[in-house]
């Protein structure tokens, strides 16, 4: 059964010269440091290695340089290393050093290359293209980490990077207990980008349809007006060379409409995209105004539930506002550039239209019969007419084709989706779950599972230890099946308001985390009680001097090796 364990995270500053070296063990991890001793830095810094975007504080930031990641899945071990931007996967060999594998500034290259590793394929859509990609770290280890900042408010949702991922919570949510496996999301995406292209054939059978209409129109107007004078033969020829040239004109003439035409429907989706992020934008301000006139809780007028309103939140709906603004920018950028193409197709366009009105009446001059003339026009048409057909016909099949796939994937679908396997998956996770919130005195009335989550209607003392019962039952429920999500990581859980007593409830869950079939890291700022019972205990001591001179040169061999010159 394959399983991920973190080996070791080692952090490197240039700046200091010197560097961190944290190594874990299969079981439970417990770091114990107080305030300021690097505790949490050095937490969020394996999740930064992953490419999982959460609040770290801006000195370290700025003094790490280089972050350094050892993980091992199944028989393999692999290593992370995130520097200067670039994400670098290396693999280890049988004589124990290590190959690179992906090199990278493209997060989603990096991601792809990551999961075809732990061997997940939940490939998903980014909301503003539709573009499909592969499940990134944070959306995969959402459920990972509750961290001392949002992970003791929410549920799974501390990393900055996956609100631009469509349906990014009821996917991962299902995938991550198993209900909706890699099965079930490739056919996922196998019916949008069928449904994607059936709509572009559609779009391309209109048009034809459309264009032989116009086209018969305009061989019956012809025909009408027509004179019937008789044809000099030794103009023939001529007549014969200049309608050849028309002909070609007329299917270039073709050809630009339908890339102009495609090109309109474009910037029209991109104008589409830009006016949604506006209003989302729009709304974002009204949120931040009402959030700077209240005070540091605001309490719902509907359901009387208290929200925090601090700094900190206040700064994520800005943050979530700059993107948006960015966003937008690359939008405008996107339709600028389509309205060069759009431009530079319409003076090709115009240059065509001009030849064809040097040829046509380079026809007319040759006194040939109006209506034999006319003929040989007819002929023309009634050629890209037919060819017009079937290539209609052709398309018409292809889309034929298209939607019984479609079809048949939708049908498979609705069989992956059984509500008797989601039956037995939440009662197994409400089982373990019970069990778990007993143990930390909550009552479990308060249980209230929606998409294989609880949700959070409580506040006070009972919200930091429901959400912490919940995530160590979702560790346990799925340390009995093979995943790559027998790892947790808990930081501060001793700092949320708890007496005494909860404290010591809070403490007796380590009691779950103790088996050596998953692995546990917890950061906390006293002893827990289960110092000796753990697999591993590290203690950090120096106030805000957590990294070491003594270990720089070797850990910058250690990276040296890993890229050789």
């Amino acid at each position: 059964m394959k399983r991920l364990f973190i080996k070791k995270i080692i952090v490197i500053s240039d700046i200091e010269k010197s560097s961190r070296e944290l190594n874990f063990k299969r079981g439970l991890n417990i770091i114990i440091g107080d305030n300021k001793t690097g505790k949490s830095s050095l937490i969020k810094s394996i999740f930064f290695a992953l490419g999982c975007e959460t609040r770290i504080e801006s000195d370290w930031k700025k003094l790490i340089s280089t972050y350094i990641l050892f993980f091992e899945y199944g028989e393999q071990e692999f290593c992370i290393v995130r520097q200067n931007g670039f994400y670098k996967i290396y693999s280890s060999n049988t004589n124990e050093t290590f190959l690179l594998i992906k090199e990278t500034k493209n997060f989603h290259e990096y991601s792809e290359c990551l999961m075809n590793i732990l061997d997940v394929t939940m490939d998903c859509l980014i909301k503003s293209n539709r573009v499909q990609i592969s499940a990134t770290p944070p959306l995969l280890f959402r459920f990972q980490y509750i961290d001392q900042d949002k992970g003791w408010n929410k549920i799974a949702e501390s990393f900055h990077n996956m609100q631009y991922i469509d349906n990014w919570k009821p996917n991962s949510n299902k995938y991550i207990v198993g209900y909706q496996d890699e099965e079930y999301y490739k056919t996922k995406q196998f019916i949008g980008l069928a449904t994607d292209k059936i709509n572009k054939l559609k779009i391309k059978v209109s048009y034809y349809d459309e264009f032989v209409e116009n086209l018969t129109n305009s061989i019956h107007e012809d025909y009408i007006s027509a004179n019937k004078t008789l044809v000099i033969k030794d103009e023939i020829s001529l007549a014969n060379s200049l309608l050849s040239e028309l002909s070609q004109l007329e299917k270039n003439k073709i050809k630009l409409a339908e890339n102009i035409s495609v090109l309109n429907n474009e910037k029209y989706e991109k104008f589409l995209e830009m006016e949604a992020i506006k209003r989302h934008i729009e709304n974002l301000d009204k949120d931040h105004q009402f959030a700077m006139s209240q005070d540091d809780i605001i309490k719902c007028p509907f359901c009387g539930a208290e929200h925090k309103n601090s700094i900190e939140e206040r700064i994520e709906i800005i943050k979530d506002m700059q993107t948006g603004n960015e966003l937008i920018n690359l939008c405008r950028q996107d339709i600028k550039a389509l309205e060069n193409e759009l431009a530079e197709l319409e003076k090709n366009r115009s240059q065509n239209l001009h030849n064809y009105n040097i040829k046509k009446r380079a026809l007319e001059k040759t006194k040939e019969n109006a209506s034999i003339i006319t003929t040989y026009k007819q002929e023309g048409k009634y050629e890209i007419i037919n060819k017009s057909i079937s290539e209609k016909n052709q398309i018409q099949t292809q889309l034929n084709t298209e939607e019984s796939i479609k079809n048949q994937y939708e049908l498979y679908l609705k069989k992956l989706i059984s509500t008797t396997k989601s039956k037995e998956i939440r009662k197994k996770l409400i089982d373990v779950y019970t069990n778990v919130l007993t143990n930390v005195n909550i009552p479990i009335n308060y249980i209230k599972i929606s998409d294989f989550v609880q949700v959070l209607n409580k506040t006070g003392s009972e919200m930091p230890r429901i959400i912490l019962a919940y995530q160590v039952a979702l560790y346990l429920y799925n340390l009995k099946r093979e995943s790559p999500f027998n790892w947790l990581v808990i930081d501060t859980p001793n700092q949320q308001g708890q007496d005494g007593k909860n404290l010591q409830n809070i403490d007796s869950i380590l009691e779950y985390l103790l088996d050596e079939k998953g692995e546990a890291i917890i950061g906390t700022e006293r002893k827990t009680g289960y110092e000796n019972r753990a697999s591993n205990v590290i203690e950090l001591s120096q106030h805000k001097r957590c990294l070491s001179q003594k270990t720089y040169n070797l850990h910058l061999e250690l990276l040296n090796s890993l890229n050789p010159r």
